[in-house]
């Protein structure tokens, strides 16, 4: 072979390799810019789905002038699950691309979360993500006994927190729940080394969601903590200007470093001065929905009523560092919130008892002390 016909014959090689590199699968793609990806997780297969068709057209439109990457699982109800890439559009149709299609599959399985979790953490290749988990959600309450869940529902199947805690990648920057009751001290300190920060809302989410047209710029913005505050704000904002049963929103941003404190702080505080009466019945209650699952009470307020001034003053503090926003319309489905910490936690009565062993093999129930008063 001549030297010119070798040239050739490379020129047509790296053609060949190029051509080839650019048809690669495109859910193998990643976009090796600078700055925060956003990865969501929608679980839709159930009466949510026209609000999920909402927030992913909302995500389109808050993608407007933006230069970031989203990438969106949705599970919806009456069509096959599929990963999108999040474009700018206005229009009231998705027009995002699909990087991924699969076929039948219950998102609420551990199995296929995780494996879903692990694709989309693969396009982010070492640059900084966040995620958020949109669905269904009661709180820490398992799936036995009665059709309970902590997170989404897929034709009658859920997502225990305890699963949540092996399926979520580690290493985010933040998780966000755009989900019910999840800004429990249960939760989050199962939770806690998943994320530097969390965003989540200790009582009810509107069906309407989160605002993601208006707070998208706000999470990834560079200096995260001001971009999560901002998205918090924003949050809260969007709803405390409507009117009605619509004027309803409880939001949180918590900073996780500081849960080994907390749970240390109350540990202590139990060991010294054990709880021997609970006192619930004028509690500020977390949970607005007369259907709700999840009974959630404000978790200073818990503190307050049941333990001594002594004991209270470290838990407090290490509260304000841990929570570091939070903001409550003055009602929440027509019902005052008269005291808000940020957190909610359960409380126990006897009627509760079935689950009382589940409760306490809970971390937070073992490393903070309340498995001393929570009796099965």
């Amino acid at each position: 072979m001549n030297s010119r016909v070798f040239r050739l014959f490379g020129v047509f090689y790296l053609l060949f390799v190029v051509l080839l590199t650019s048809c690669n699968d495109k859910e193998n793609a990643i976009n090796e810019r600078d700055g925060r990806v956003l990865l969501v997780y929608i679980g839709a297969n159930n009466n949510l789905v026209s609000d999920a068709y909402n927030s992913i057209n909302a995500m389109e439109e808050g993608m407007v002038g933006l230069d970031a990457d989203v990438y969106v699982y949705a599970t919806l109800a009456g069509t096959t699950p599929k990963i999108y890439k999040i474009v700018a559009d206005q229009s009231p149709e998705i027009k995002s691309t699909v990087i991924k299609s699969y076929g039948d599959q219950d998102s609420a399985n551990p199995v296929v979360m995780k494996q879903i979790l692990q694709t989309m953490k693969g396009y982010v290749g070492n640059r900084p993500s966040g995620l958020v988990l949109w669905s269904h959600a009661t709180n820490w309450l398992p799936n036995v006994g009665v059709k309970l869940m902590s997170f989404n529902e897929d034709r009658g199947n859920k997502t225990e927190l305890r699963d949540l805690q092996a399926i979520i990648p580690s290493g985010l920057d933040f998780l966000l729940f755009d989900a019910c009751s999840m800004a429990s001290v249960e939760v989050l300190y199962e939770l806690r080394d998943k994320a530097k920060y969390t965003i989540a809302s200790p009582a009810e989410v509107l069906s309407t969601s989160m605002p993601y047209h208006l707070v998208l710029k706000h999470l990834v913005d560079p200096d995260l903590e001001r971009g999560l505050i901002s998205t918090a704000t924003t949050y809260f904002n969007f709803y405390n200007q409507l009117t009605g049963l619509y004027r309803s929103a409880t939001i949180s941003v918590v900073n996780n470093a500081y849960w080994p404190d907390l749970a240390n702080n109350l540990h202590v505080a139990l060991t010294r001065s054990p709880l021997t009466v609970i006192y619930r019945d004028n509690l500020q209650r977390l949970d607005f929905d007369e259907k709700s699952l999840s009974a959630g009470f404000d978790f200073l307020d818990f503190v307050h009523q049941n333990m001594l001034p002594t004991e209270t003053t470290a838990i407090e503090a290490t509260v304000s560092k841990l929570v570091i926003y939070k903001a409550n319309t003055a009602t929440f489905l027509g019902k005052p919130i008269l005291r808000f910490s940020g957190l909610s936690c359960y409380v126990p009565n006897d009627l509760n008892k079935w689950i009382h062993p589940y409760y306490n093999s809970l971390q937070w129930a073992k490393d903070s002390g309340f498995n001393s008063f929570v009796k099965e």
